[in-house]
């Protein structure tokens, strides 16, 4: 029930901020359904990396209308490995608080290297990173950009905290 809602208020966000839901309705074709879909996923990758990087600039900002891009771009493919914890952590991510923030993502993050494990296709350019220290010593995992590590965990506190992990590592 509680996801029901947090999808449901992620989608009416979306609406309200003027996201085209559309992309992800069910084509005729077989052809245009796979199109959709790999757009919904370019979609949730983009807005994805824009929540991680700002949250490691320590920001709060817009998260609210990227979760809910996020939710719905995962429309087209909720069916797969790891997108109902993305669509989870997305509806998350909309607090005003930036730890609560922070634990949303991680949820969004775990789905998503689920996800991109069982899609090895659509990461290129994409890392999994590990920060040990994360919550407390527990660690935590992210996807990124390849390159510099910006940990949205820590933001600018331990801005470049964090390993790259080889994606047959990665959990999930």
């Amino acid at each position: 029930m509680r996801r029901l809602f947090l999808v449901a208020t992620a989608l009416s966000v979306a609406l309200a901020c003027g996201a085209d839901t559309t992309a992800n309705e069910p084509a005729a074709a077989s052809q245009g359904s796979k199109s959709a879909a790999q757009d919904g996923t370019s979609a949730l990758l983009s807005s994805y990396i824009t929540v991680q990087e700002t949250l490691a600039d320590d920001s709060i900002d817009k998260l609210s209308e990227l979760g809910a891009q996020i939710v719905a771009s995962s429309e087209g493919v909720q069916d797969k490995p790891g997108i109902a914890d993305v669509m989870v952590g997305a509806g998350r991510i909309a607090s005003q608080d930036i730890e609560t923030a922070r634990v949303g993502f991680e949820k969004m993050s775990m789905g998503l290297i689920s996800y991109l494990k069982a899609n090895p296709s659509e990461r290129d350019g994409l890392q999994v990173i590990h920060c040990t220290m994360a919550f407390n010593n527990k660690g935590a995992y992210w996807v990124q950009n390849a390159g510099e590590v910006n940990n949205p965990y820590h933001g600018k506190m331990m801005l470049r905290c964090g390993d790259p992990i080889e994606w047959d590592k990665a959990p999930g």
